[in-house]
């Protein structure tokens, strides 16, 4: 496999990564919410900045971010 190609597979693989955990994030963001703990307990728990978690919630990111 050449270089650029070598390249351009280890980018996909970067993304999907990143990908992934930023939906693994969004789940557990939502699921912590639905159980009841506040948006401030949320951002105080996963160290996000508190209008990260507020537009997460109100379901204005995107779950692949």
């Amino acid at each position: 496999m050449c270089n650029l190609s070598q390249r351009i597979k280890e980018d996909g693989i970067a993304i999907g990564e990143v990908r992934g955990e930023a939906k693994r994030e969004t789940t557990i963001i939502l699921t912590m919410y639905k159980n009841g703990l506040t948006e401030e307990q949320i951002a105080a728990l996963t160290n996000k900045d508190l209008k990260d978690v507020e537009v997460i919630i109100a379901g204005k990111a995107p779950i692949f971010a």
